[in-house]
């Protein structure tokens, strides 16, 4: 195989045109004249086709996912914005929304966060103290959508971070100690006479 067909491969894409024609014709119908200033200049052609590779690996949930979150928007979507809709779904936050949180969570431990955002955090710790919040925040949200990703596949839901409970220091010693039973304590009495002390 040569280098041009290998890159090729990083185009191939599964999602069906006539899928992607019926997406682009109820984006139209819901939003009209704004559909129409975001996509009116494309090639129709050219355009079912970038759809098809912006939603290629979505299955049938995500994009009913989507679709259903277009019926509540007043915008219309960028296509990264319809794929996002579709990956993206409400129960779960997004790597934006996570990111967010974790800032809050920063400047007040009391504050709200998810174990996939505290853990997203923790990873970008170091980043965030050397190379600053720019650098954390790129990092976080690759780790972020990684993690999330995994943990859908897995079917896992969404879950938020519980501070673990500190362990209690250890109480002083108590000198006084429990009192012997009276039986224990002749007994005491007697290994301490035998042995030449006195309890």
């Amino acid at each position: 195989m040569s280098n041009i067909q290998q890159y090729q491969q990083a185009f191939a894409v599964d999602f069906p045109v006539e899928i992607a024609d019926q997406i682009l014709g109820h984006m139209q119908a819901l939003y009209g004249d704004l559909f129409d200033k975001k996509y009116g200049e494309i090639d129709s052609e050219h355009l079912k086709i970038t759809v098809c590779q912006v939603l290629n690996g979505l299955s049938p949930a995500d994009l009913q996912r989507g679709i259903q979150r277009m019926s509540t928007e007043k915008w219309c979507p960028t296509l990264p914005e319809l794929r996002s809709w579709c990956i993206h779904d409400s129960d779960w936050w997004t790597a934006e929304q996570a990111w967010a949180k974790a800032l809050n969570f920063i400047a007040d431990d009391s504050q709200a966060i998810t174990t996939l955002a505290k853990r997203s955090l923790d990873e970008v710790q170091h980043v965030l103290k050397t190379e600053g919040q720019k650098a954390a925040h790129r990092a976080f949200v690759d780790i972020y959508n990684d993690y999330q990703s995994r943990a859908k596949k897995l079917g896992r839901v969404q879950v938020m971070w519980v501070k673990p409970k500190a362990i209690a220091a250890p109480q002083e010693l108590n000198e006084k100690g429990t009192p012997l039973p009276s039986e224990l304590a002749g007994m005491r009495d007697q290994i301490f006479r035998r042995a030449g002390r006195v309890a």
